[in-house]
């Protein structure tokens, strides 16, 4: 079976690439993309899809780099195939990221990838990595200390990210480019022994083949049996979340003592995927999972951990949160508020109030309306809370400290600043969306009522019944 005929079989084994779909592929101009290339124009032939291509310029080595791009363009020129093209400053993304150049190149290329496809409609991106991609990220993996998820390697397919050589050797490779006598660009940074990757393939890959000739599928048949039991803990992961993960916006929360239920591998399966969910591009490793685990297992009712790419983990009682962490705005301004529509934008709430008359009205049980005695009713104004605030409880007859109120209903530390509180003159008659003032409450005696409604920014009005 020829080079083309084996990755048709992947192809359609992985369903990797179907009839009628649009397929954009990432070319650097080096061996691998370029071989790529030619075998997906002879596949579209068969499986009829459409093919373009897309190359990022990383700027990092002058001419050369210059010279990478307008080979890939004329390439593609050449076949008639739609190119697309950007240039990155990937040292100085880099550097403004804390990342490593690779991490930082790969990064900024899965971006224009994505960017170009959601543009132009494309559903598939296919990059060349190859068997031997593979083993070098097996063996950098372990040597950093992954997991069995990690060590499982580079997968097939993620998303719409597809591999049609994944299982190619670069031997193999290099024979259909020799035999078909295709050219490709040469990057001289592979020859630089500072980058990881490389001293892996020329330094310690060529040890293991000499103490096993066979040391190379031996790693790849590792690397299959791991994926196997990696698909086991992955199905009971994703179970778990299905059935016990809550989303609420942009954060993701569990149920503390369910989490600590799982077994270490799930548990590792759980915060990778979440992590994912919040930031596709950070990777947690075993050290990212101990410190999570060590906010779980502390004393304290709330603890937090701080983990790359602004994610927060955080245990607030019982529960376990994660967060894409966002900036804290300290609200001091106090907002006037009137009978109407008031939209409060640094809240991001609008309270409509309005006065009613007469007896048997039907008040509303939803926790964000409220009702008061309208003749008790001062000048209205709207705050965040400040240390030391107190207020009389619906029910009760001694005031509690707003503090101890927020404690008992396990309101997080953080979040405390950001729930509004309506004022009456000074006296605070509103814990929106949680209590109102007992002595502000709708009596026997009470003439008129005024109702209190908060919306979310995106509603404008209401209606009532």
């Amino acid at each position: 079976m020829d080079l083309v005929d084996k990755v048709v079989h992947t192809l359609k084994e992985g369903a990797l690439i179907n009839k009628a779909d649009r397929v954009l592929l990432g070319a650097s101009g080096g061996m691998d993309s370029t071989a790529l290339f030619h075998v997906l124009i002879e596949i579209a032939k068969r499986m009829r899809f459409e093919l373009g291509v897309a190359h990022l310029n990383h700027m990092l080595r002058g001419k050369e780099s210059q010279r990478d791009e307008a080979f890939v363009k004329r390439l593609a020129k050449k076949h008639g195939l739609p190119f697309y093209a950007k240039r990155v400053h990937v040292r100085e993304y880099a550097k403004k990221e804390g990342l490593s150049l690779q991490h930082a190149g790969r990064d900024a290329r899965y971006d224009f990838f994505k960017e170009i496809s959601r543009i132009h409609g494309f559903n598939r991106i296919a990059v060349a990595h190859t068997m031997d991609d593979q083993i070098e990220t097996f063996i950098l993996r372990l040597i950093k200390g992954a997991g069995i998820k990690g060590l499982s390697s580079i997968p097939v397919r993620r998303e719409n990210i597809v591999r049609p050589f994944l299982n190619i050797p670069r031997s193999e490779i290099e024979e259909y480019v020799r035999t078909h006598s295709i050219s490709y660009v040469e990057d001289s940074s592979n020859a630089k022994l500072a980058y990881e990757r490389n001293f892996v393939r020329k330094k310690i890959l060529p040890v293991m083949v000499k103490l096993n000739s066979d040391a190379r599928d031996m790693i790849f048949n590792l690397i299959q049996d791991l994926r196997t039991i990696s698909g086991h803990f992955e199905k009971k992961a994703q179970r778990f979340i299905i059935e016990e993960v809550e989303s609420a916006g942009a954060a993701f929360s569990v149920n503390k003592e369910k989490f600590k239920e799982l077994d270490g591998e799930i548990q590792f399966r759980v915060i990778t995927s979440l992590c994912f969910e919040l930031e596709p591009s950070f990777v947690p490793l075993r050290e990212h999972v101990k410190l999570v685990k060590k906010i779980i297992d502390g004393r304290r009712p709330n603890l937090s951990v701080q983990l790359p790419k602004k994610i927060k983990v955080k245990k607030i009682y019982d529960r376990l949160i994660f967060a894409k962490e966002v900036p804290a705005f300290p609200i001091k301004e106090m907002f006037a508020v009137g009978v109407g529509e008031n939209t409060l934008h640094v809240l991001r709430k609008k309270l409509t109030i309005r006065v009613l008359e007469g007896k048997g009205f039907r008040f509303s049980e939803d926790e964000n309306a409220a009702h008061f005695d309208n003749d008790k009713i001062g000048k209205l104004r709207v705050r965040t809370f400040r240390e030391g605030d107190r207020f009389f409880p619906l029910g009760m007859k001694d005031s509690v400290k707003l503090k101890d109120f927020f404690i008992s209903r396990k309101i997080p530390r953080e979040e405390r600043r950001h729930i509004p509180l309506l004022l009456s003159n000074d006296d605070i008659i509103w814990i929106i969306g949680y209590r109102i003032d007992e002595r502000y409450k709708v009596g026997h005696d009470t003439r008129s009522i005024m109702e209190v409604m908060v919306f979310p920014m995106e509603y404008t009005s209401y209606s009532h019944s």
